[in-house]
């Protein structure tokens, strides 16, 4: 059988090869990205971005059966599922011949959706509308339905390092922690020697914070070697609580594997310190607080902090799916 070569569709998700697949989809992607279309390429989940890829596809994709070709058509096929599940949201499933499909938001009433067919009809066919087409059909399908119910979403199982998720429960260190900041923090706002009224969450305060530390501080030993001190556990949280407040950022906590040596526990800076991410915004960003102020005193920048928060990712608009694991 040929890469292109597809089979009956099998609408229920069952094995190992669907789970190991569906860990796949993120590295799939970026690689189609990187290595196998054009520069004006941007995996943004719309349309035109069906266009661009349908066009690499028929023009430059040939079924060769090397690595790097087969690399190309898992990459498409998993772009194109994801950017259909983006409208009319589902899951992944298996092909009784063997591939993944996508099975649309049951409340839709759709047959499982194949993205090998629609790639082989692509290089068929040569038009360049195959993808858009059917995407215009799952999009109609989705109108109609909302025309009945109205407010009404369709449901997407997340697909990891993809999609945004829904945080777990806090960590118990991290709750405590972050109890302790929030009933400390008038104590904090008194050691900064500022008004009350400076330290508001917004992000031009973090330039006062920013200039308070460059004062302190000259060198980022002494930070670290002052970094259990009230100010700067004060100054974690305060810049933390900024970028939750303005780019739905959610505090992180993560222990070190049992066994690992201190030395490598060090060198990931996700480890063992209080950190920010972004679940709810599609490829959020993160960042940890505690670097943030070694790189002002690095960078003697007194912007380093509201610089490194704005690049953080801004809160997407509404999402045209509701995104819920299960």
């Amino acid at each position: 059988m040929s890469d292109l070569e597809t089979g009956p569709i099998g609408s229920e998700p069952t094995g190992e090869q669907l789970a190991a697949w569906v860990g796949d989809v993120q590295p799939l992607v970026m690689r189609l990205e990187t290595w196998h279309t054009p520069e004006h390429f941007r995996p943004d989940m719309t349309v035109e971005s069906l266009d661009v890829l349908e066009e690499a596809i028929v023009l430059t994709y040939e079924p060769e059966g090397t690595d790097d070709s087969q690399d190309f058509l898992q990459g498409a096929m998993a772009y194109l599922g994801e950017a259909l599940m983006h409208i009319g949201g589902g899951r992944w499933g298996w092909s009784l011949s063997g591939h993944p499909v996508v099975c649309p938001d049951p409340h839709l009433r759709l047959d499982p959706l194949d993205p090998l067919k629609l790639i082989a009809a692509a290089q068929e066919v040569g038009d360049f509308a195959q993808f858009a087409q059917a995407a215009q059909r799952l999009r109609t399908a989705v109108d109609a339905y909302q025309g009945q119910h109205a407010g009404w979403k369709p449901v997407k199982e997340p697909t990891p390092g993809l999609d945004p998720w829904t945080p777990v429960e806090k960590h118990p260190w991290l709750a405590q922690w972050l109890t302790l900041r929030q009933d400390g923090f008038a104590a904090w706002v008194e050691e900064t020697g500022q008004g009350a009224g400076v330290w508001d969450f917004s992000p031009a305060s973090l330039d006062i914070l920013g200039r308070l530390v460059l004062d302190r501080y000259t060198t980022q030993d002494q930070i670290s070697a002052d970094e259990e001190s009230s100010f700067i556990q004060g100054a974690i949280w305060y810049i933390g609580e900024v970028a939750v407040r303005h780019k739905n950022g959610n505090w992180t906590y993560r222990d070190a594997p049992d066994g690992v040596p201190r030395e490598e526990v060090e060198k990931n800076i996700y480890l063992e310190r209080p950190f920010i991410n972004q679940p709810s915004i599609r490829k959020g960003r993160a960042g940890v607080p505690f670097y943030y102020l070694r790189a002002t005193v690095r960078d003697d920048d007194a912007t380093d902090l509201s610089q490194r928060i704005a690049h953080l990712k801004d809160p997407a608009p509404d999402s045209p799916v509701i995104y819920r694991a299960g």
